[in-house]
């Protein structure tokens, strides 16, 4: 599995969703308990499946993601077959920050993982409001 299941209350947040899904897939309200009381194979596939395609859509829609503490920031730039970074480390005693860039490759169809695996590092999608400020950021010459 390319991702991880959603939990229980992850699930829960995107119910309306997940009733869609099963439909899509034939099942109604009293298929699915019928399902969840005599299957538990059959649940978790679905309960994979579903979890695959709420990650895959997801993730497709992020471009920037970011983490920030009282040490560094991390902001990711992602294309269709790579990420940008760009990491600021603030040491003490410094007054500005120590700039670090660089660039990942992968596969088109590997985007989706890679930004998966870093949600689960803690990074944030970057609100679209930000967007503008942080593409200055990456189109400056010096990095």
């Amino acid at each position: 599995m390319r991702f991880r299941r959603l939990t229980a209350k992850e699930l829960e947040a995107v119910e309306k969703e997940f009733v869609k899904f099963l439909s899509s897939q034939g099942i109604d309200s009293t298929e699915w308990q019928r399902i969840k009381s005599d299957d538990a194979e059959k649940v978790d596939f679905f309960l994979d499946e579903f979890s695959t395609l709420f990650w895959e859509s997801s993730t497709e829609k992020i471009t920037y993601l970011e983490r920030k503490s009282d040490e560094d920031r991390w902001v990711f730039k992602f294309s269709e077959s790579s990420a940008r970074v760009i990491r600021w480390v603030q040491k003490e005693g410094n007054e500005k920050p120590e700039l670090f860039s660089g660039l990942k490759e992968f596969p088109q169809e590997a985007r989706s993982r890679e930004v998966f695996l870093l949600l689960e590092q803690g990074l944030q999608p970057c609100p679209e409001e930000k967007h503008e400020e942080l593409e200055k950021l990456f189109t400056q010459e010096d990095l």
